[in-house]
């Protein structure tokens, strides 16, 4: 493995006969490159994660530091749980002692795993939706592996009716910042600035991102490639809709609305939205999940001026649209498509490489969750066996669990850690290639989507097995590269 930079590379879990297995399988597949048939199984019994509440969010993050993602839901009525991984994808309630009220019940929406004090583990912001005491917002920082309640001393109890909560280091001064997306009549958004030493700062108003629209979701990406995280926030009522927002980072903590000038105002009513690289371009796309309206797919040219190709794409779904998440399922190097719909059936896209796709779910029926009103869905290799399998969020009714049968070790899976940016590395991104083609890029985000949040830790299919070249910038700047085989989970520490 060559490496140029200084920066520190890990392998997990990865024993001698694995390795001479991806060797193997590189080797063989350098000549024929087989075609490995995508299946998916339900798996929602055997793993103990059915939750049957009034399902809103999922959040996956490694809380207990064993190496593999643990799972928290949050519901909007009843118990929320944790539960966790046993790392091959069987899940067990964590124990009450484990956290200050952490199966807090309430109208918990999208809560939110982050690193709020970059001391290595994952702290968690339970969006509750209340305007009273006991529905504030709570912060529970994770202190050698128990949860204890930091709400008071923190600062960040809003009573607002939040929907859902993202963190990002919007000054890229280290620590993670949090916003909250708001709802109802006269509810503004907000965005609290970390301070380092555990409190928050409401800088709502001097940041400019203060939304009074009703508020669904926020997702973060750095839509120009300046190094900054842009917000991008999804909004909507009944009956008519109402303009989505993206706000440009200015690079000092604030912000300006370019929704209009970049093309992305869309005036339905949303729900979720996520970006990706769907045309392996090098920059972040943008899809939006409309529960009123078509759904949306906006081209970026690279400096936050989008093209919308929703009816080109095939992704202009009319359904009531709910949780999008992009994720590579079949393991040929783009970014496929899952959307959950509040009415209809679910649907699976597949990317065709151009930022095309088609709707396979008929092939895989499991999937469709057809009637149920599904909310946030999220990939996640719960099994660590290499591949994408899915979790869904239904309302009402049990939540599904599925695992992806693909296992033909085409994947590198890369997780950053942040010395000179926050510990979590949110905002990094990775570039990867293939004897100097780009095959595309992606970001270390937190939330996703419509109230889900996807592992920190990012995967890459790969058309065939070999040698890849990751470029990585963290949000400091600091940049490193390196040679990696397939089949390998790399764990790369920022240097300077």
């Amino acid at each position: 493995m060559a490496l140029r930079g200084r920066s520190v590379v890990k392998l997990r879990g990865l024993s001698i006969a694995s390795v001479l297995l991806a060797a193997l399988t590189g080797f063989l597949l350098a000549f024929s490159a087989p075609s490995f048939a995508l299946q998916f199984t339900d798996i929602t019994d055997v793993s103990g994660v059915g939750d049957r509440g009034q399902g809103e969010g999922v959040a996956f993050a490694d809380v207990d530091g064993d190496g593999d993602q643990d799972l928290y839901v949050s519901n909007s009525g009843g118990e929320n749980v944790l539960f966790l991984n046993d790392g091959a994808g069987i899940f067990l309630p964590a124990p009450r002692e484990t956290g200050d009220r952490l199966d807090d019940s309430g109208m918990s929406m999208g809560s939110c795993f982050g690193d709020i004090d970059n001391d290595g583990d994952q702290d968690l912001y339970i969006v509750k939706g209340g305007r009273y005491e006991v529905q504030a917002n709570r912060l529970l920082v994770n202190e050698n592996g128990r949860f204890e309640d930091a709400t008071r001393r923190a600062g960040v109890g809003s009573r607002e009716f939040s929907y859902s909560a993202a963190f990002a280091d919007v000054d890229n001064d280290g620590y993670l910042d949090l916003y909250l997306a708001n709802n109802g009549v006269g509810a503004k958004n907000i965005l609290y600035r970390n301070k380092g030493d555990g409190t928050f700062i409401d800088i709502t108003d001097t940041a400019g991102v203060g939304d009074r629209s009703w508020s669904w979701s926020a997702v973060f990406s750095d839509v120009n490639g300046d190094g900054f995280q842009d917000l991008y926030v999804v909004n909507g009522r009944y009956p008519g809709g109402e303009s989505n927002h993206l706000y440009m980072n200015n690079g000092n903590g604030s912000f300006r609305d370019v929704s209009h000038d970049s093309g992305v105002d869309d005036g339905n009513w949303g729900l979720g939205a996520a970006f990706a690289d769907v045309d392996a371009d090098g920059d972040f796309d943008l899809f939006v999940s409309n529960f009123v309206g078509p759904n949306k797919l906006f081209l970026n040219d690279g400096s936050g001026i989008f093209t919308d190709v929703s009816h080109a794409s095939g992704l202009d779904d009319g359904g009531w649209g709910t949780g999008p998440s992009f994720g590579d399922v079949d393991h040929d190097g783009d970014m496929d498509l899952y959307e959950g719909d509040g009415k209809f059936a679910n649907k699976l896209y597949l990317n065709d490489g151009s930022g095309v796709f088609k709707n396979i779910v008929d092939e895989h029926s499991e999937l469709r969750n057809e009637t149920v009103r599904t909310k946030g869905t999220a990939f996640a290799d719960i099994d660590n066996d290499g591949d994408l399998d899915l979790y869904v969020v239904n309302w009402g009714v049990s939540n599904r669990l599925y695992r992806n049968d693909l296992n033909d070790r085409r994947f590198l899976k890369v997780l950053l850690r942040g010395t000179v940016s926050n510990a979590d590395a949110v905002g990094a991104r990775v570039s990867i290639f293939r004897t100097g083609k780009l095959i595309g890029v992606q970001e270390v985000r937190t939330l996703t989507g419509f109230c889900s949040l996807a592992p920190l830790e990012l995967h890459f299919g790969l058309p065939v097995a070999g040698d890849y070249q990751l470029d990585i910038v963290f949000p400091s700047g600091i940049r490193t590269s390196g040679t990696y085989s397939s089949g390998q989970a790399v764990t790369i520490v920022e240097r300077k």
